[in-house]
């Protein structure tokens, strides 16, 4: 079995552009969607609804997103972690570990924005009170997951700054916060 630590056979490999093209793209594309359906229900339709909200939240979380992946990529995001230095590895896994905040929220908003589009649609109770159960469903589990996230060490900074010695979570348990997140 390889040694994990040891450096890759493939080399100082570098995968940045790709990982950029791959924010940039479907940010953008989902930007001009989105903003082509606000634009239609403001000033079309005439009935802009908080299901427009969230998904200008969406969009927004969304922008932030990519933000912190290019600074991720300034810090090493896209190569082999046994080129980097240590203060770019513990800057990488701080800026990951804010990543997951804003996708946890990014998806949250999503999910209520689709939520809330389709209770415009139904007009009997028995349609009605599942969708709303389900927006309360994914509020609540949102939050406490965003929760677990930020204190999953002690201290927090334990979460990116292996120098510091805390008490965390296991990769497991982590796994099991985004699968959770990811399911709703």
């Amino acid at each position: 079995m390889d040694d994990p630590s040891a450096p890759p056979t493939s080399g100082d490999t570098n995968f940045t552009q790709g990982i950029i093209l791959l924010t940039v793209i479907p940010t953008t594309i989902s930007a001009l969607v989105a903003g082509l359906r606000c634009v239609t229900r403001a000033w079309i339709v005439k009935s802009w609804g908080w299901d427009d909200y969230t998904i200008v939240f969406a969009i927004f979380g969304t922008s932030i997103g990519m933000a912190l992946d290019f600074v991720q990529v300034h810090y090493g995001f896209g190569r082999h972690k046994q080129y980097l230095t240590p203060h770019q590895l513990q800057e990488f896994q701080k800026y990951t570990y804010g990543e997951w905040i804003q996708t946890f929220a990014t998806l949250m908003w999503t999910k209520v924005s689709i939520c809330l589009f389709l209770l415009r649609i139904p007009v009997t109770k028995w349609l009605i009170r599942p969708l709303q159960a389900a927006l309360v469903i994914l509020i609540v589990s949102n939050v406490i997951l965003t929760i677990l996230w930020i204190v999953q060490c002690r201290p927090v900074a334990a979460a990116w700054d292996e120098s510091l010695k805390g008490v965390c979570f296991s990769k497991d348990q982590l796994r099991s916060i985004i699968f959770a997140q990811a399911s709703k």
